[in-house]
């Protein structure tokens, strides 16, 4: 598998599909492409989510809040 490089571009793809329940393919469609993920990606994840590359949270580089 390809190392991921584009981490602002996966961050929107992530976040955008946590919406896909709640406001349909068609709209989330739409949210990728102002969010400038390309073509190609948006098709694939929409079309085959099992084939997507989530964001594993150490390529983050956030430390977890403590309470």
């Amino acid at each position: 598998m390809i190392e991921r490089t584009d981490l602002l571009t996966a961050s929107r793809v992530d976040l955008t599909l946590i919406l896909l329940p709640l406001i349909g393919r068609w709209e989330t469609a739409w949210a990728l492409a102002a969010n400038d993920v390309p073509l190609e990606v948006a098709a694939r994840v929409l079309a085959e989510p099992w084939r997507r590359r989530a964001i594993e949270p150490y390529m983050l580089d956030v430390v977890p809040a403590t309470y």
